[in-house]
């Protein structure tokens, strides 16, 4: 393959785990299956084609490099580092309602503050999977999330750059974000956009996108008065040459009939099953699925709902045997008679060196919000080149909240309601189940969650996984983030608004590098005791 950028991340990934890979001796080429490349299933082979079909008449103001399918994703103008996009979005007043009512059949009354259904909140007592293991992880009926049902799509217009997209399909998005900010009363609700939704509906709008991209995630950084927390994680995941979205802030400008309203700072997120699998792997025709719900804890005894817990979002032939295999190779008798066998049955379905260095820099950001505490927040990847899932990790707007209590104004409470800022990251034991899940040597996670405890129980997966870490310190430097931020800090200030006051914004980012210097002085405190 001639593709620089897809080497340029086989390198980097390289670099990071070259000692692990000769030591574990896995093949090189597949572990290395990173991020930079483009998909390889484009039909250039000379096949015959089919007979063209007349091109639509296409709304006016279509332009083919923004519009159109067939223009590549243009990731400077979606995903700029340097400013904050301008997009306003228009719903008519007949489809806002629809939304409204769509949210209450889901959700209760809004503004009422309460919990609704089967719904808790994340991190609470929530009951324990087969298997046992700790509380506060999956849910019945639902796993992490409070609702099975997402949101209805309508239709809206988009503009942005002096251009205009018609019938985009539009809808709220999201889990305990988007149930809390219901549950308030706020504007500012996480969105999801389409831009080909309504295709079947409006044919003009066939194969529309959005400078070469399909859909956006809105994250509406909920408790994240930075604006920043989503697009820190990803970008060293990033850097780490794990596969990841990329991000830019957005300020969203809406409008359901009342007039326009800005309703701040928001994240757009790359949505894995778009574009961020055909970046990369050098072959995008593989499975997606997205993990929530009971069985994406992969607990024993939750084998039958697999199905139900892993939404098929691409691939060929998304039939679940994939994560079937992945299950039964997690369960396999071999693990107390044949470790060796056990791992090799492991590693032919699963790239486990990718997850555990994703376990790596998970703990040091405390993601608490995805695998070890709540069972959702990532996706698995069918890598064509060869055949294992590879885990994807996804929403981050609650990394490093742990010790931000007060800050910009906002208390943090950690799950479970007790306020956030006791001791968590290297103590092993401590707390309640977010300091578990956070945890360096992950000591006190049950076989409630055995991709880690199954894994990290065997000697060798453990050395590799510690080693990890040591190189989780370079990546993790709080002098170079400590920059970084206020980099970002600087593109986002000037949009601030009336969503915060600019002392506030300041107050929030100071904590931010605080706890991040925190947190690199537990990672270097657990790695020199090793």
């Amino acid at each position: 393959m001639n593709d620089p950028v897809y080497f340029r991340f086989l390198q980097r990934r390289f670099a990071r785990r070259q000692m692990l890979i000769f030591a574990g001796g896995a093949g090189a080429a597949a572990i290395l299956a990173g991020c930079g490349g483009k998909s390889s299933t484009s039909a250039d082979s000379g096949a015959s084609q089919a007979p063209a079909t007349p091109a639509p008449v296409r709304p006016a103001g279509w332009h083919d490099d923004s519009h159109g399918a067939e223009a590549d994703p243009d990731y400077g103008m979606v995903f700029p580092t340097d400013k904050v996009n301008q997009v306003a979005i228009t719903v008519s007043a007949e489809n806002w309602q629809k939304m409204l009512d769509d949210m209450t059949g889901l959700f209760g009354a809004r503004g009422t503050g309460g919990t609704r259904g089967g719904g808790r909140v994340p991190g609470g007592q929530g009951d324990v999977p087969p298997g046992g293991g700790q509380q506060g992880g999956p849910v019945a009926g639902g796993g992490g999330d409070f609702t099975s049902t997402n949101p209805i799509w309508v239709p809206a217009t988009v503009a942005f750059n002096g251009r205009t997209w018609t019938n985009v399909g539009v809808r709220f998005k999201g889990n305990s974000t988007l149930s809390n900010g219901w549950r308030n009363g706020t504007d500012k609700l996480p969105l999801k956009l389409d831009f080909d939704e309504f295709e079947e509906d409006y044919p003009e709008i066939d194969g529309q996108r959005f400078y070469g991209f399909k859909q956006f995630s809105l994250s509406n950084n909920q408790n994240d008065q930075t604006f920043m927390r989503e697009t820190v994680a990803y970008s060293l995941l990033d850097e780490a040459g794990l596969p990841a979205s990329k991000t830019a802030p957005w300020q969203i400008t809406f409008d359901h009939g009342e007039g326009a309203k800005v309703l701040g700072i928001y994240t757009a997120v790359e949505v894995v099953d778009d574009t961020v699998v055909s970046r990369c792997f050098s072959d995008g025709s593989g499975n997606i699925y997205e993990g929530d719900g009971r069985a994406a804890s992969f607990a024993a005894g939750t084998q039958s709902q697999i199905e139900a817990s892993f939404q098929a979002e691409g691939g060929e032939n998304p039939d679940w045997s994939d994560i079937r295999a992945l299950y039964d190779a997690i369960h396999a008798t071999t693990r107390t008679s044949d470790a060796a066998a056990w791992r090799k049955g492991l590693e032919k379905v699963f790239d486990i060196d990718g997850f555990l260095e994703w376990l790596a820099i998970a703990a040091t950001l405390q993601h608490w919000d995805t695998y070890g505490q709540m069972s959702h927040n990532y996706f698995l990847y069918n890598n064509p080149a060869d055949g294992r899932l590879t885990w994807i990790s996804w929403d981050h707007n609650e990394v490093l909240a742990n010790g931000l209590a007060g800050a910009g104004g906002v208390v943090q409470v950690a799950p479970g309601g007790v306020p956030q800022g006791a001791p968590a990251g290297n103590q092993p034991g401590g707390g309640g189940g977010m300091n578990r899940s956070v945890s360096f040597d992950k000591s006190s996670i049950g076989t409630a969650w055995p991709l880690i405890r199954y894994v990290l129980d065997q000697p060798e997966y453990l050395a590799r996984y510690n080693g990890m870490l040591k190189q989780t310190l370079s990546l993790f430097d709080s002098t170079k983030l400590a920059a970084k931020y206020q980099s970002l800090a600087a593109v986002r200030r000037p949009h601030l608004g009336s969503e915060v006051t600019e002392a506030a914004f300041a107050s929030a980012v100071q904590a931010l590098t605080a706890i991040t210097k925190d947190r690199a002085a537990a990672l270097k405190t657990y790695v020199d005791a090793l």
